[in-house]
């Protein structure tokens, strides 16, 4: 539970169908301080690329595409989906009556709360950013650091008096980076060392810059470095840094959104078991037998029509019964009490006794 609280390495903050207003200044303020900051245009890609994250926190903006009732269905379908129940959520919303916010957190899991943005916009940003200090965005680092493993377009470059030496690029950061290199270049890269005109390429970016060394670890085969870039480097390195790390971030997230396959649901017409919670399809067949297509009404319907075929079949059946004795009474006429009398004497053996024939008779 402590780590579900605050996450060593932070959490990824998704903003879905965030207005213009969010996207222009609020993400890009957040970006600023170094959240990891990502935003989801298309409801269809919401749940499928959080699933993947499950720490994530996801502010959603409720004032259009979906109806309320539709995003509190969207929102209570998280509880229902291990998947999806760790993510944290909040609204955002400019138009929302007081009653609905209050609907939806008496209801809903809202870790992220419900923000209305009927303020100025940067004390919005001030709210939002406090919602992520408390649960843990940011983790125990300071920077976004960004992976570069795969990344062959990143490479650094020095010199000495006499030759020009390469290395790569592991990760990179604000404040620095790792490197792998030859085993012949670690005597370069000491512990504490200093090294001024460093050049670092970083796809359509090129900087320089001194670097500290940190650390280093010599294997067999390989050495690597982690240096710190000397606080002396100017705000257009840092800027170009920042670009190139946000850039290849979002650049990743889309490849990994546009992979997945989208949410089709249809959350307006979600089944619910009162007029304030929704109740999950699956998990209402489980628990009643009855497939989420089948309403209520319908279910009533059905039983109506059993219940008038029942009565049909009776009906038919005293009718059939009913012509039986009517055609009995036109072929023999009407019956005197005598012949009533014969007809109700019991069978003996299977015969019954012709007429003038007594008992006593029939026994001699």
């Amino acid at each position: 539970m402590e780590y579900r609280e605050n996450p060593l390495l932070g959490r990824k903050v998704f903003f879905l169908n965030p207005p213009l207003s969010v996207e222009n200044y609020i993400m890009a303020s957040l970006k600023a301080e170094e959240y990891e900051v990502y935003k989801i245009t298309n409801l269809e890609s919401a749940k499928p690329v959080l699933k993947i994250y499950e720490n994530a926190i996801c502010f959603i903006f409720v004032d259009d595409i979906l109806p309320l009732d539709g995003w509190f269905n969207f929102i209570k379908s998280f509880e229902y989906d291990s998947l999806l129940k760790t993510v944290f959520l909040g609204a955002l919303s400019v138009k929302t009556k007081p009653k609905d916010q209050e609907r939806f957190l008496m209801n809903l899991k809202l870790p992220g709360g419900f923000v209305m943005m009927d303020k100025k916009i940067e004390e919005t940003k001030n709210q939002l950013e406090g919602i992520l200090r408390i649960n843990g965005a940011k983790g125990v680092r300071k920077f976004v650091r960004l992976e570069l493993k795969d990344n062959k377009d990143v490479n650094g470059y020095f010199g000495t008096r006499d030759q020009l030496y390469s290395f790569r690029l592991i990760d990179i950061s604000q404040v620095g980076f790792a490197a792998i290199m030859p085993v012949r270049m670690g005597k370069f890269f000491k512990n504490g060392s200093f090294i001024n005109n460093v050049s670092i390429t970083m796809g359509r970016y090129s900087i320089t810059c001194s670097i500290n060394v940190h650390a280093t670890k010599v294997t067999a085969d390989s050495c690597v470095v982690i240096a710190m870039f000397v606080g002396t480097a100017s705000k257009e390195v840092i800027q170009k840094i920042h670009n190139f790390v946000y850039e290849t971030l979002e650049k990743r997230m889309r490849e990994v959104i546009d992979s997945l396959p989208p949410d089709n649901y249809d959350y307006n017409i979600r089944i619910r078991a009162s007029d304030d919670a929704a109740v999950d399809p699956e998990e209402n067949e489980k628990k009643t037998g009855q497939a989420p297509a089948e309403t209520k009404e319908a279910s009533e319907a059905k039983e109506t029509t059993e219940n008038v075929e029942e009565v049909e079949e009776i009906e038919e059946i005293e009718e059939a019964q009913e012509s039986e004795g009517a055609e009995a009474v036109e072929d023999g006429g009407e019956k005197t009490s005598e012949e009533e009398g014969k007809e109700n004497q019991p069978e003996e053996n299977g015969k019954v006794p012709e007429e003038g024939e007594t008992a006593a008779s029939k026994s001699e």
